[in-house]
């Protein structure tokens, strides 16, 4: 299962003393990893489809470079989707950024997302979808957490692991720890 990271602050921060503690769990994660974070209001990424601790990673280059009010950091285990960056979290889309740990039913969701949000999908992953159909819901409810809360009881019903995320606009961040099970 993937493992999340975020980090909201009142002045830029960097990530490099939080994700030498996160770096350890790329062990069970080795599918890719990510890290997102907002630059003069605009969201910023950098993903790798290998593991954090392969020699060709740029992870202890970004852990030390980035600094943000808002840092969204992922290691990928992946559940669909090959590991490729395509596939590594986060994700954004316009000024949003977005991680995820579970498993959705990503064909159920693309069948419900508007055409041009469809298109937006490049990887194969449950969780691109999953973002999406938050997106589409936030629109709709032009409210952050009424939209959050309406694609999240969408999904409830469907066949899902987890729907734990990170979801940030530049200003707020977002998070949700819903598992099905124990873990």
């Amino acid at each position: 299962m993937c493992r999340l990271l975020g980090i909201v602050a009142n002045k830029p921060v960097d990530l490099h003393f939080s994700l030498e503690r996160f770096k350890g769990l790329t062990l069970a994660n080795p599918d890719g990893w990510g890290i997102g974070w907002y630059k003069d209001d605009l969201p910023n990424v950098f993903k790798q489809g290998i593991s954090a601790t392969s020699p060709d990673s740029k992870f202890d280059r970004f852990s030390k470079d980035v600094t943000s009010k808002i840092i969204i950091a992922h290691v990928r285990k992946g559940t669909k989707g090959e590991p490729a960056e395509r596939n590594s979290h986060p994700f954004s889309w316009r000024n949003w950024l977005f991680a995820h740990n579970g498993r959705v039913d990503g064909d159920l969701l693309l069948g419900l997302l508007n055409p041009q949000l469809k298109k937006e999908i490049r990887g194969e992953t449950d969780s691109e979808p999953f973002f999406y159909h938050i997106m589409e819901s936030i629109g709709n409810y032009d409210d952050a957490v009424g939209g959050i809360t309406q694609a999240v009881r969408g999904v409830l019903s469907s066949d899902h692991t987890g729907l734990n995320f990170l979801l940030s606009d530049g200003h707020s961040m977002f998070a949700l720890r819903y598992a099905n099970g124990s873990r």
